[in-house]
């Protein structure tokens, strides 16, 4: 997967950890961006999720309802966006 250079390190960051992940719901998330190395800013879980949203609304990341929660993965249309 090609990582759109255009994004800021953090949501780079994000979509790497999704890519690697089947899946991860927005606290999973916020957790191994605390664990990065090199460190990404420190975010809080609301600002993970609003980055989230916004990786969705450019059609790079989709949500997906589980029992345990809404869970985030790298969009299926991905190849079809660059």
């Amino acid at each position: 997967m090609e990582i759109p250079s255009h994004l800021d390190k953090t949501d780079q960051t994000i979509l790497q950890l999704l890519s690697v992940y089947d899946s991860l719901n927005a606290l999973e998330l916020w957790y191994e961006l605390g664990e990065c190395d090199p460190p990404v800013e420190r975010l809080s879980q609301a600002e993970v999720l609003s980055r989230l949203q916004s990786l969705r609304e450019l059609g790079l990341v989709q949500a997906h309802t589980e029992e345990d929660g809404e869970q985030w993965c790298v969009s299926r249309n991905w190849d079809s966006l660059r």
